[in-house]
């Protein structure tokens, strides 16, 4: 293809290799501009819910997980002598536990309360003091769900058989199993203002953010183009410089 003085004749190989990673890379882009508008779904979701009032537990019906990071209201009993550590939880860059604290409701179902993070100590075989009360109490916590995939290390062991009890990682059937007793499918995340618990900074979890999704895409596109200016640029020949070499 001719152009003016120019003359455009693309090679076999970076013809091939442009209909591979052209389409490749547009694919890429997209799936990330999709997995940005997910990402912002959910964090849109987190505020809406988090921004509403307390309610009663008992009014959201059976479905808890729909209403994940809702704020309710519950009253109960702290299970102080079965409480769970919950191991590699970092904050401010110094490593912890998150204190999982069973409580148990008015009509006998239960439910893990995370009353926040404590520090550990360099001697791993010392547990830290994870005191609360034993009588009723009435708190404020905001909903989330255990996470739906776990990873652990193969030769890890929990620390102990006695109580508190150091537990790597949030496995609903291994919890019920380790506690002797079934668990409703959600964890409350303790109010920051409670008096009985422990560091709260609660920051919801959503791995790579729709920003970055969004730069990754814009990354993808940009790569596109980049590589279409270079196919271009180098099949691209000047016809009257080669006709004035061959005089």
């Amino acid at each position: 293809m001719r152009i003016g003085r120019f003359e455009f004749r693309p090679g076999l190989w970076p013809s091939l290799a442009m209909l591979v990673f052209v389409p490749l890379m547009m694919w890429l882009g997209s799936w990330q501009l999709d997995r940005a508008h997910w990402k912002q779904s959910l964090v849109d979701r987190h505020i809406a819910s988090a921004s509403q009032p307390a309610v009663a537990l008992d009014t959201l019906g059976g479905d808890l997980a729909a209403a994940r990071y809702r704020s309710v209201l519950v009253a109960g009993r702290y299970d102080i002598e079965h409480q769970l550590l919950l191991d590699n939880r970092m904050y401010d860059g110094h490593p912890g536990y998150e204190v999982l604290t069973p409580l148990r409701l008015a009509d006998g179902r239960e439910l893990l309360v995370n009353r926040g993070w404590v520090p550990a100590v360099p001697d791993r075989s010392v547990l830290p003091a994870v005191a609360g009360p034993t009588g009723a109490v009435t708190l404020t916590a905001s909903i989330d769900l255990p996470p739906e995939k776990t990873f652990r290390l193969a030769d890890v062991e929990e620390s102990g058989a006695g109580w508190p009890r150091v537990i790597q990682q949030l496995v609903p059937a291994q919890l019920e199993t380790l506690l002797g007793k079934p668990l409703l499918p959600v964890i409350l995340l303790l109010d920051a203002h409670d008096q009985n618990g422990f560091v709260r900074d609660w920051k919801p979890v959503y791995g790579v953010t729709p920003d970055k999704h969004r730069a990754y895409a814009m990354q993808w596109f940009t790569l596109v183009l980049v590589l279409l200016i270079i196919y271009i640029s180098v099949n691209t020949k000047r016809t009257d410089r080669e006709n004035t070499e061959r005089q």
